[in-house]
């Protein structure tokens, strides 16, 4: 995971689930099943990089935060790549 990332709450609170091609990790809260934060190689070349994660983190759950204020970068990889 990359070294700004890091997970407060205790593991066993957290869960995990990887879909088809296993390459994605979504974590997700083990009590209420919200989702939290996912874990992807990166894209950035259009080729995966595992040895370089990213980790999304689902900003809707932080107390006080204004998501309109975020600047948001669409990635089209379907049609882009």
């Amino acid at each position: 995971m990359p070294s700004q990332f890091r997970l407060t709450s205790p593991p066993e609170n957290v869960s995990f689930y990887r879909w088809g091609s296993k390459t994605v990790k979504h974590g997700f809260c083990a009590v209420c099943g919200c989702g939290t934060f996912t874990e992807t190689p990166d894209w950035s070349t259009g080729k995966p990089d595992f040895d370089n994660p990213k980790i999304s983190v689902n900003s809707r759950l932080f107390d006080d935060f204004d998501l309109d204020k975020v600047e948001v970068v669409v990635i089209d990889g379907k049609n882009l790549w």
